[in-house]
């Protein structure tokens, strides 16, 4: 657009309009470049008239711009940092600095200060546009408009501030007596609150609230706050927790009435314990059996945690208490090295009769996934009873192995007597049941009589006598203890299951919540329910097998 002007007036009065109307007086034309003025207030005003001498005039070239709240202002959209965003508007203002207005553009408080002006009127033109426009003109607010009650003005650079009704207050700054007015529901409001989110270390909301109203007033100020700290990552990822799924059902395991004790075992290892040996110390580690059915115990010593180690105890458990159908332990290097050798030294077999032998005492090894100790609760809690015994016991001393040996015998024998079902006061009522009357007969190593049918009385056949005794403790804890196992004691809420591909860290109690691990999902392991319980997560470490309740889903969006 070209504009034909005075060459008698300065340089510094002439502007760009978006409508290039342009209502000067008569000499108060220059010749120059155009130019773009931060304040609207210096425009030239006036009426153009037409009789100046055309022989004073020179055509110039007008740039024309769009409005004041666009000219210097990055779509505020495509940043995520109320900083980056403060010095882009600064990158552009030392642009127009140095091409236009021949300043040195340095980039400095001052100019940060005009930047943040600029970013400050175009969030406000966007948001109240009608508010503003009453206010230019000098008109009263609309009945309906959200600011009726701050008394809102403009100041020296057009900015929007509340009124009030401290301006009497004494030593308080200015910018606290009229803050800035800004829509909370803005990207430059959400920017501003997130700088100082993350100012106060991710911290209460208040202090952000607090920080806020020294400066600005933002609509909404609590909702955009609590907003802003839903949508920051850190937050999101410090705040994760894990959703286990619905308690599953027991396993057969747990409820394989009349069948003999450890035919369902579970397997840990506790320890170390320190042995005297000549005159040096030694240390020995404890295997633990329970039997998930009858929750009784076997307690093995090795003195090392090897593979070697752990199966020579296995087979001695079995040849006191038999082979195990099934066996479940935790995810231990040693224990699937345990299982592995098993299963070569079955496979090396080449005579039949040896392979048939080998099937008879076959035993599945059920592994639990990683990290996931409550998987293995019913042998896990049983750990704990059997150290709460030796720590009184023991109480930091080494004994000889031997008085080791005999002294896991004794906590075995205790842990076996506790009883499993409800103890009653009542008098003439039968004892309650232990996990040593399925193994011993009674509840302690004294035999007790029991009640026989009559024509077992008169029987000569003791191994009747003992089948019978076996079915009463097995037909008590149906009707006591099996009971007991239906209702779920926590993890009653279902939960939205983990899904492929979705954003997770992983839980780690060893290490600080911002060392854990982030990783996506790449494959779900469903239970019998069809509930997510086990998943694979690919991490920067490499893929990892972790239980659901280890896994904490982070919100995306």
């Amino acid at each position: 657009m070209e504009l034909y002007v005075p060459t008698s007036v300065n340089v510094a009065d002439v502007a760009t309009r978006e409508t290039c109307e342009f209502s000067v007086f008569e000499n108060e034309w220059f010749h120059g470049p155009a130019f773009l003025l931060d304040d609207e207030s210096s425009w030239p005003r006036g009426i153009l008239t037409p009789q100046v001498n055309e022989l004073d005039l020179e055509c110039v070239t007008v740039v024309q711009t769009n409005p004041l709240d666009t000219r210097f202002v990055p779509d505020p959209l495509k940043f995520s940092s109320w900083l980056r965003l403060l010095r882009s508007t600064c990158v552009m203002i030392s642009f127009i600095d140095i091409k236009i207005k021949k300043l040195t553009g340095v980039i400095n408080g001052d100019m940060m200060i005009r930047a943040e002006r600029l970013l400050i009127k175009y969030a406000q033109m966007q948001s109240f546009p009608d508010d503003l426009k009453d206010l230019k003109k000098k008109n009263t607010l609309n009945k309906s408009s959200k600011l009726l009650t701050l008394s809102p003005y403009l100041d020296d650079f057009g900015i929007l501030r509340v009124g009030g009704r401290i301006e009497a207050a004494r030593d308080v700054p200015a910018d606290m007596k009229h803050p800035v007015i800004l829509d909370g529901r803005h990207h430059i409001a959400r920017l501003i609150v997130k700088h100082l989110h993350i100012r106060a270390a991710h911290g209460n909301h208040e202090t952000v609230v607090n920080e806020l109203k020294q400066k600005y007033w933002v609509l909404k100020i609590r909702p955009t706050v609590k907003r802003v700290a839903m949508e920051c990552m850190v937050c999101r990822i410090r705040k994760a927790e894990p959703r286990p799924p619905r308690m599953g059902d027991l396993p057969e395991a747990r409820m394989a009435h009349h069948q003999r004790p450890f035919t369902f075992s579970g397997l840990d290892l506790f320890g170390p314990m320190e042995v005297t040996v000549g005159i040096r110390r030694e240390k020995r580690y404890g295997v633990l059996f329970t039997c998930l059915t009858v929750r009784a115990i076997h307690i093995e010593l090795v003195a090392t945690l090897t593979t070697d180690s752990l199966i020579m105890a296995l087979r001695r458990q079995a040849c006191r208490r038999g082979w195990a159908q099934q066996l479940f332990s935790d995810n231990g290097t040693n224990l699937r090295g345990a299982d592995t050798e098993l299963r070569r030294s079955i496979q090396d077999l080449d005579q039949q009769v040896l392979k048939s032998a080998a099937i008879n005492y076959g035993t599945t090894w059920t592994f639990i996934p990683p990290t996931s100790p409550h998987w293995g609760g019913a042998w896990e809690r049983l750990i704990r009873s059997v150290k709460a015994s030796l720590k009184i016991i023991l109480r930091e001393r080494a004994p000889r192995e031997e008085v080791l040996l005999t002294l896991m015998a004794e906590v075995e024998q205790i842990v076996n007597s506790r009883p499993l079902t409800h103890v009653s006061v009542e008098p003439g009522s039968s004892e309650a049941l232990t996990p040593n009357h399925f193994l011993l007969g009674s509840s302690s190593n004294l035999p007790v009589l029991g009640e026989f049918c009559e024509s077992d009385l008169y029987l000569r056949k003791q191994w009747r006598i003992s089948q019978r005794l076996a079915d009463m403790y097995w037909s008590r804890w149906v009707k006591e203890f099996l009971p007991e196992l239906i209702p779920r004691r926590k993890w009653t809420d279902e939960v939205p299951p983990i899904k492929v591909g979705d954003l997770v860290v992983i839980v780690d109690g060893n290490a600080p919540r911002n060392m854990w691990l982030r990783g996506v999902v790449e494959a779900v392991l469903p239970g019998k329910d069809e509930r997510v319980r086990v998943v694979d997560v690919r991490t920067r470490t490499g893929l990892m097998r972790r239980p659901a309740t280890r896994v904490a889903t982070i919100p995306v969006g």
